[in-house]
């Protein structure tokens, strides 16, 4: 992904059944349809359970993850980032 585009991005948690599971097929997944992913996190960080965290464009979010779910990973959560100034009263 290029610079430009993490300003405008979501985080997607993947929790895998093993901790072996490639994230070459998350990539055999998502890069057909389009979808731009850069890993930032592997492990069990988040979660109790084996996860792989993703960033990619947030408009692409819910294609990504319907797109993970038909293929079998059936625990996927997104979390939006929200860069937009905050105003203080």
């Amino acid at each position: 992904m290029t610079g430009e585009s993490r300003d405008d991005g979501a985080f997607v948690v993947v929790n895998l059944e093993r901790e072996d599971e490639a994230v070459s097929k998350i990539m055999e997944i998502l890069e057909p349809i389009g979808i731009p992913i850069e890993v930032v996190g592997r492990g069990r960080q988040l979660r109790r359970t084996p996860s792989l965290v993703l960033r990619m464009p947030h408009h692409r979010v819910v294609e990504a993850i319907l797109a993970l779910e038909l293929h079998g990973f059936s625990d996927v959560i997104a979390y939006q980032i929200d860069d937009s100034p905050t105003t203080s009263e």
